[in-house]
Parts: C-alpha cells; sequence; structure tokens
C-alpha cells in the first residue's frame, strides 16, 4: 500500500502488512504483488517489523521480498520469521555487498517497464498467528522529471 504524504515516517514510501491468516491462504512458495517499482524507480531500503508474535509449528518460516519471479530476494532474502527477535533491514541479495549486509546502494529499475515487487513465504508446519510490516522506501526519480 503506498503510504499517504501525511503518513510518510522514516522515510518509507510502501507499507505491507503480512499476516498469519494471508501466509496460509496463499500457501508455501506462493508470491503476491505488494508494491510496484515504477521505470527507473530505486528501492533504498527495505524492512521487516514483527508486530504480533509468530504462533505455529513452523520452525522454518522463511521471507522473500523482491521483484524476480523465479527467487524474489533482492530486498529480503530467506528471512526466519518465526525466529525474528528484532527489525530486519535490507537483507537481500542486491543489498548485501562483499558478504555484509545493509551496505547495497539501493536496487534500481532500469527498464522502461514498472516491475512488481513480490514477497514469497516457504514454511513447512502450520502458521497459526504472527503479523508482520513490510516496509520500502522506493524513489521515483521519473516524476521528477516529468515536472520539469
Amino acid at each position: 500500500m503506498k503510504v499517504a504524504q501525511q503518513e510518510r515516517f522514516n522515510g518509507f514510501t510502501d507499507i505491507y502488512k503480512l499476516t498469519a491468516a494471508e501466509i496460509t491462504s496463499l500457501g508455501t512458495g506462493a508470491q503476491k504483488t505488494i508494491a510496484i517499482l515504477p521505470p527507473g524507480g530505486i528501492v533504498t531500503s527495505a524492512a521487516v517489523f514483527e508486530q504480533v508474535n509468530f504462533a505455529g509449528t513452523s520452525t522454518d518460516l522463511l521471507l522473500d521480498v523482491g521483484t524476480t519471479t523465479a527467487d524474489p530476494n533482492e530486498y529480503i532474502d530467506s528471512l526466519d520469521l518465526d525466529g525474528l527477535t528484532k527489525a530486519a533491514f535490507n537483507t537481500g541479495a542486491s543489498f548485501t555487498v562483499g558478504g555484509d549486509a545493509n551496505t547495497g546502494n539501493g536496487v534500481v529499475n532500469n527498464s522502461a517497464s514498472a516491475l512488481p515487487i513480490v514477497i514469497e513465504a516457504n514454511f513447512t508446519g502450520t502458521v497459526t498467528a504472527g503479523e508482520w510490516l513490510i516496509a520500502l522506501t522506493i524513489l521515483d526519480p521519473g516524476k521528477l522529471a516529468s515536472n520539469a
């Protein structure tokens, strides 16, 4: 969901709330679009915050966030949601430089088409409770160019 101007805080432009019910409904390995990266757009940060504690039998609830449909791991890669104890930032392959997370410079959509940003949860067992906030900062220089 795109946040309204008055709702923008800490630089996040897009926020999505993922619930245990939605994870169960989607099933393991299914993908869902949560935001759009415009042509020439840049994702400068991605964060996941736990709002409601996880419950269930799954011990391997992993979350990916990105634009590649085969393995959407550019922004968040295999984040262990059932073991999350603090917020996670920029753990994806495109933000990782030299093996260190949080050191990338952002991810640019260098194409003429918008790209869907998707989530994918993989798990075994059950997910009966939990709620996570996925927050993205997406810059859209195209808006500036069209107003110049």
